[in-house]
């Protein structure tokens, strides 16, 4: 019973394979003239897609320059700390790039994606006129410049390949060079030549300070030459023993006065000179302790000596502290030329882009091929849909129950 019934299966099948392969002969000639129309069309569409102007052409010829850059390696630490103090950590984490020493590749993806740089491209190059945007001007230039554009990153060779494909090779290369221009400029500025940077900084504090010392020196010299002394310590020295001199010729001449009161009378003509010396002497120290004559200053006075002595040392100190910051500032402004001079840049250009010769696409052959495969897998269902609605109209019974009529 059972072999029985596998044979009848078998047949059955055999009957529909033949059933099938009887349906596509019978509707051969729709099947082919679907797929010749098609290959036809393919083949036209392709021709004219070739010979029409690439700016009025469905399928123009598209041309790929490519811009190749190497990516000099460097620390961990420096680069999180430029991407950090840049601005550029968040902007970093969204885009999952780690910035814990990954190197400069993955930022200039990053940045080569930026707003900035395509709103450049595209004021530059004009590609919304050229591009025919209507409405959302910014959104689809920057969307269709991404779309032609492609920025692979390969941190194996710490390489970066920068691509535009339009139908106009010149442009697309112009396109290219001057993206390459704009990330070498952007990543200077963010992340490239701190050293220039600081140099710069330490010119403007060595101004600085050298403004001020200028300043302090003025100032001690004008002390100098008010006070007639290098220093307020030669000064009170000075003074000090101007007034031990005078002090000491006063008591002696008080001795001597009192001494020749003893043996002569009050009227004395000697001791009138005597006294008046001493006046005079007593007038030279009043004058040396106050600093004035009866005329002119001659010097500071004894009391403003501690004022004047201070005065003095914050102006050495001043100009002593500013000298030390100087010779430092100086020593690290020698230090960071020395740094520039010996700093690599962060990208070396490998190749630039040249105008290419050869189309990157379409592959119109491929496009006819696929065109011709598809037609003709369609046309066979088609037949299989015809025939199938064929038998459903020569039999009654199929009608009813599409109808619902039992």
């Amino acid at each position: 019973m059972n072999e029985i019934q596998k044979d009848y299966h078998i047949e059955e099948d055999e009957i529909d394979l033949l059933a099938l392969f009887g349906v596509l002969f019978r509707y051969k000639l729709l099947i082919i003239i679907i797929t010749l129309v098609s290959a036809l069309g393919a083949v036209g569409f392709s021709v004219l897609s070739l010979v029409l102007p690439p700016e009025r052409s469905p399928l123009p010829n598209k041309y790929r320059p490519e811009a190749l850059i190497l990516v000099q390696g460097q620390q961990q630490g420096d680069l999180s700390s430029m991407i950090s103090s840049s601005g550029l950590g968040a902007l970093a984490s969204m885009a999952g790039v780690s910035v814990d020493g990954s190197g400069y590749g993955e930022l200039a993806v990053i940045l080569l994606k930026s707003k900035s740089i395509l709103d450049t491209i595209a004021e530059e190059f004009n590609l919304v006129e050229r591009y025919k945007i209507k409405k959302y001007i910014k959104a689809e230039t920057r969307s269709i410049i991404l779309e032609n554009s492609s920025f692979d990153y390969d941190a194996k060779t710490n390489t970066i390949t920068i691509s535009y494909e339009d139908y106009d090779p010149v442009l697309a290369t112009a396109v290219v060079n001057r993206i390459v221009e704009l990330l070498d400029k952007r990543v200077s500025s963010i992340c490239g030549n701190r050293s220039l940077t600081l140099k710069k900084l330490l010119e403007v504090k060595l101004d600085g300070v050298s403004a001020e010392m200028s300043g302090l020196e003025a100032r001690i010299q004008d002390f100098q030459q008010e006070h007639g002394v290098l220093s307020i310590e030669e000064l009170a020295t000075e003074q000090i023993t101007m007034l031990a001199r005078l002090r000491s010729q006063l008591i002696l001449k008080e001795v001597e006065i009192k001494t020749y009161s003893d043996f002569s009378r009050i009227e004395d003509p000697v001791i009138k000179r005597l006294k008046s010396e001493r006046d005079n002497l007593l007038k030279l120290i009043r004058e040396v302790e106050s600093g004035f004559s009866s005329y002119e200053k001659i010097m500071p006075a004894q009391k403003d000596l501690p004022e004047l002595a201070l005065e003095f040392i914050h102006l050495k100190r001043d100009l002593f502290v500013q000298e030390k910051i100087y010779e430092i500032l100086i020593q690290q402004y020698e230090l960071t030329k020395l740094s520039i001079e010996g700093e690599e840049p962060i990208f070396q250009v490998l190749e630039l882009a040249e105008v290419p010769d050869k189309k990157s696409g379409p592959s119109r052959s491929l496009i006819c091929i696929v065109t011709v495969f598809l037609a003709f897998f369609f046309s066979i269902i088609a037949v299989f849909i015809l025939n199938a609605i064929k038998n459903i109209k020569n039999d009654p019974d199929k009608i009813k129950r599409i109808k619902g009529i039992s």
